[in-house]
């Protein structure tokens, strides 16, 4: 008896087809494939419309810092009180002196002063340190959101300022050093062939400052905007600058613009105070008066400071959202914005409060001697 005949055997494979095999000594997980970046925030329409013209440009810059919504009043209010908290204490005494003619720093006869004024002296650079570099940081984040069309709160832009606060410190640390080299190094041999004349070392010194200042325009901005670290915002900010080379020489010239800005408040203000003493003819000046005008000058000062980095910074925000395109540094501020549950929040952070603290117990101390 025949059996049943064999089936024919399966055909090959098609060449160039790899069968599935199972790799035993495989013992991972089957992780799935790593998902794309999310895509980053498209430019506003209002950013695309900033021209590239440096006339054109400059002009839309400035434009905004004459309009009454441009945001930048709070935002010197708020620089105004940390200048009076940090440096009113120091101005406060060094008026209270001259006004009942205090002797300071007498070897023979000290006076109640002297140690107050000491403390505060250290307490007012660090002020002074802090002002400069929220000034800067919060008149980027202040007028790129106005640049891109999406005003900003100022609690979202003290956010960002506090945030970003450390790292425009070392930037400016950097910058500062490498600026100064280079200013030094091409100054020092052409003041000795000129030789010792202050007005021909003073315009050097401006045209050569600007020069240097060049390449590091766009660092603040790529730092706060562009959420970059200093090292990088340097390096961006030079390819920037080469990109448009006449742009980023006109950005640095509103920085010699600034100087002039504070000499000029500084000068209207010491001319104003001086001019109601000789018009009322007083003899002698209240200790109280003198007080309450030393604050209200010590506050206006810290305003201009911040007036005068908003007219540094705004060519130079406005030229990095038009040759970059990118203001997503932003959106930090808008969803974590500053506050608290303090009524104090968010003006005042914890060393803030103990500058004041330390401020107060200085002016009573001082007042409490000469009194």
């Amino acid at each position: 008896m025949t059996g049943a005949p064999a089936s024919p055997p399966p055909p090959p494979p098609p060449p160039g087809v790899h069968r599935a095999a199972f790799d035993g000594s495989f013992t991972g997980p089957l992780a799935p494939p790593p998902s794309p970046p999310p895509p980053r925030d498209p430019a506003t329409d209002a950013v695309l419309a900033i021209p590239l013209g440096t006339r054109k440009l400059v002009a839309m810059a400035l434009d905004l810092l004459t309009r009454q919504d441009s945001g930048l009043r709070s935002a010197s209010f708020y620089i105004g009180l940390i200048v009076l908290v940090t440096i009113g204490p120091l101005v406060l005494l060094v008026a209270v002196a001259a006004t009942l003619g205090v002797q300071l720093f007498d070897p023979f006869e000290p006076s109640s002063l002297d140690g107050p004024i000491f403390v505060t002296s250290f307490l007012a650079l660090a002020g002074y340190v802090v002002a400069g570099i929220e000034s800067r940081a919060l008149a980027v984040a202040v007028i790129g959101g106005r640049a891109e069309g999406r005003p900003m709160r100022l609690r979202e832009s003290v956010a960002i300022a506090r945030r970003r606060f450390w790292v425009v410190f070392g930037a400016n640390v950097l910058v500062g050093l490498v600026a100064g080299l280079v200013s030094l190094a091409v100054q020092l041999p052409i003041g000795l062939l000129l030789g010792n004349v202050e007005a021909i070392n003073y315009g050097l010194g401006l045209v050569i400052g600007t020069l240097v200042a060049v390449p590091f325009v766009y660092v603040p901005p790529a730092i706060i905007l562009g959420e970059v670290g200093p090292m990088e915002a340097i390096r961006r900010s030079i390819r920037l600058a080469r990109a448009r080379l006449r742009l980023a020489l006109v950005v640095a010239m509103f920085s010699i613009v600034s100087q002039f800005i504070v000499l000029f408040g500084i000068s209207i203000g010491g001319d104003v105070v001086v001019r109601i003493y000789d018009g009322t003819g007083i003899t002698e000046v209240p200790a109280v008066l003198a007080i309450l005008v030393a604050a209200a000058l010590t506050f206006a000062f810290g305003t201009l400071l911040f007036l005068v980095e908003a007219i540094t910074t705004a060519p130079a925000v406005y030229a990095f959202e038009a040759l970059t395109h990118y203001t997503h540094g932003l959106e930090a501020g808008r969803e974590r914005p500053a506050g608290g549950r303090w009524p104090w929040n968010p003006w005042f952070t914890r060393g803030l409060l103990a500058a004041t603290a330390l401020g107060l117990v200085c002016l009573v101390a001082g007042f409490a001697g000469v009194a």
